[in-house]
Order: C-alpha cells, then sequence, then structure tokens
C-alpha cells in the first residue's frame, strides 16, 4: 500500500470517468487544490476517510484496492 498507488489510481478513475479535477472534487465535497494534491501523492491536511468511502460508492471500487497497483 502507498500513496503514490492511491494517487495514480483516484486519477485513473477520474479519466476513465471523463471528469475534470473540478468536477470529481465537487463529487467528493474536497476543494480542487486538495484534489490535486492527492492525485500528485500529497495528502491533504483535511483529507478523510469519507472521501475514500465516497470513491467506493461512487466508482465500485473497494478502499483497500485505491492502494494496491492494478
Amino acid at each position: 500500500m502507498s500513496i503514490e498507488n492511491l494517487a495514480k489510481n483516484i486519477k485513473e478513475i477520474r479519466k476513465a470517468n471523463g471528469l475534470t479535477q473540478k468536477e470529481l472534487a465537487k463529487r467528493l465535497g474536497i476543494g480542487v487544490s486538495s484534489l490535486s494534491k492527492l492525485e500528485n501523492g500529497i495528502l491533504p491536511p483535511r483529507l478523510t476517510v469519507d472521501v475514500l468511502f465516497i470513491i467506493e460508492r461512487n466508482f465500485h471500487i473497494k478502499v483497500h484496492r485505491l492502494f494496491g497497483e492494478k
């Protein structure tokens, strides 16, 4: 498990669903700058586990898979 995998997987999910950072950030209830940091492997200070569960529900991917390699 690594932040690098999380960053890569979130970015891939966003792109595969044709979403901009602004659109995904809105769905997740976070700012665009926080999403950008997350996609670049920097954990934003306000990132909560809730955001990961929102991704799980919206994109049908288990949270533990977000941290693994595809």
